[in-house]
């Protein structure tokens, strides 16, 4: 069961597959051996989330001994820079679109090795259905399949067994994308975020 935290103990769990995986490939490493989270900037705004706490990253560490950086890097995700990140998180709220560069730079960085976490800030409706057109275009041979408590990504740190959400009465549903046989892609409508560790940019109420 997730307590208060709600769902932000899943974000930890796939930031650790996503490092594991790709820090055993030939993708470019920071020198230090730190592992960096990148938390994208994306759309003619470069638009980003404020909703998305970092703090995840501090219990990461503590949970698996993995090096990682307890700071978001900044990162466009048209960019040559995403690269270097093993693990990249989309989020944010409102509709938005995304240029042709940046969808082939998405689909080369998950083809290569990369992972991405996308969460609709807020539980934002038109923000998860952009995301999902966003995919669509990347991967348009691609299932995105709901993944089920039984999956190995919600067993492998800690036994996730239910769902919470601070909106009650609502369902959460999670899904990914495989490619490969290799979870590359974790999709939420629902809002990973812990706004109430997200500083003082964040106004909603949560997911």
């Amino acid at each position: 069961m997730i307590r208060p935290r709600t769902l932000l103990c899943v974000a930890a769990l796939l930031a650790l597959l996503a490092s594991v995986t790709l820090l055993s490939r030939p993708a470019r490493a920071e020198a230090d051996g730190v592992v960096s989270v990148a938390m994208l900037r994306y759309g003619p705004k470069s638009k980003t989330s404020v909703c998305f706490s970092g703090m995840f990253l501090r219990d990461l560490q503590y949970e698996t001994g993995i090096n990682v950086s307890r700071n978001f890097a900044d990162v466009k995700l048209g960019s040559e820079e995403l690269f270097e990140h093993p693990f990249a998180i989309m989020s944010g709220d409102g509709t938005f679109d995304v240029s042709a560069e940046e969808v082939e730079n998405l689909r080369q960085y998950i083809t290569r090795g990369g992972f991405l976490l996308a969460s609709a800030g807020c539980s934002d409706a038109a923000w998860g259905a952009a995301m999902k057109r966003t995919l669509e275009r990347a991967f348009p041979n691609a299932e995105l399949k709901e993944l089920p408590l039984e999956h190995e990504v919600f067993q492998t740190v800690w036994d996730i067994t239910e769902f919470q959400s601070k909106k009650r009465r609502r369902e959460i549903h999670i899904y990914g994308i495989e490619i490969d046989n290799r979870l590359a892609v974790v999709f939420s409508p629902e809002g990973l975020n812990d706004t109430q560790n997200a500083g003082g940019g964040c106004c909603c109420c949560g997911g």
